[in-house]
């Protein structure tokens, strides 16, 4: 599926993301991890992790937030951190976590990631705020059950209805153009965004015990400044797409976002994004 003329395409995550990488480490990366840590202890109620014996799948790992947080709680657990895009696992690597492996790779193809590209690896299968950009989540789900192995358990978080920064500027656009409607900010305009969504895609891939929650993350800046340096220089794909849809005058865009964030957002410190985090047995 392409993406509209209007706005730039965001199927080719390798180069997009990887230019993004630094910033999104620093900010995006930062609100990550909140949800990863949560979701990293909720699986462990469910399929303790061990150390030895765990073999953690870290799918579409980014930067590692969710990585980070699994080597952090059980320092020396075995860790595989795959992502498409090399930008992003060359900032995992600089971290040089102990136990931890990075390699390129397509979330919907996991052949190089399985040990000896066979089936049945992983312990524990993770993906965090990565499925949504994909055209065929389901694919991407399917490969994680297939390298999971019988009992092992996914987790999975995604961005929900609610995302602060894309309805902090849908209301700068609007103060200019009333009609102004903020475009998907994913791959699928259909992505999964709700945890019934995400039930039923686990639902169909056979996974069993699920449970799904939704849980509100800050995005945490110091200041309107902060938030502009951010919006403005980060080189997110996400945010580019956002700016390049609003047809009206990009500085004065520029004014009303940053008066948005002042007297809406408590000067850009009340800022949260709603995400679902769902996990599943094998």
């Amino acid at each position: 599926m392409s993406a509209s003329k209007d706005v730039p395409d965001l199927t080719n995550p390798a180069e997009s993301w990887s230019t993004a990488s630094t910033s999104y480490a620093e900010r995006v990366g930062r609100m990550s991890r909140h949800a990863a840590n949560h979701l990293i202890h909720i699986s462990h109620d469910v399929h303790p992790f061990r150390v030895p014996g765990s073999y953690v799948l870290d799918n579409g790992a980014g930067t590692g937030p969710l990585t980070e947080a699994v080597t952090e709680l059980f320092p020396g657990i075995r860790v595989l951190a795959a992502d498409v895009a090399p930008g992003m696992l060359e900032t995992l690597d600089a971290k040089r976590i102990h136990n931890v492996t990075t390699r390129v790779a397509d979330a919907s193809e996991l052949n190089n990631v399985a040990a000896l590209g066979t089936d049945a690896s992983f312990t524990h299968a993770f993906s965090t705020f990565m499925v949504m950009f994909t055209l065929e989540p389901l694919n991407v789900v399917h490969e994680m059950h297939r390298v999971l192995e019988p009992g092992g358990l996914i987790g999975l978080g995604i961005w929900g209805e609610q995302i602060g920064p894309n309805t902090i500027w849908e209301e700068a656009c609007q103060t200019l153009d009333p009609t102004y409607k903020l475009p998907s900010p994913f791959a699928d305009p259909n992505a999964w965004r709700t945890e019934d969504e995400i039930a039923q895609a686990l639902t169909q891939l056979s996974f069993k015990e699920i449970h799904t929650k939704i849980y509100k993350v800050p995005f945490e800046f110091e200041s309107t400044a902060a938030y502009m340096k951010f919006w403005y220089g980060a080189k997110n794909p996400v945010a580019d797409r956002f700016k390049q849809s609003f047809k009206g005058d990009q500085e004065e865009a520029k004014k009303a976002l940053e008066k948005v964030l002042k007297e809406r957002y408590n000067d850009a410190k009340s800022i949260f994004v709603e995400t679902v985090l769902a996990i599943g047995r094998k």
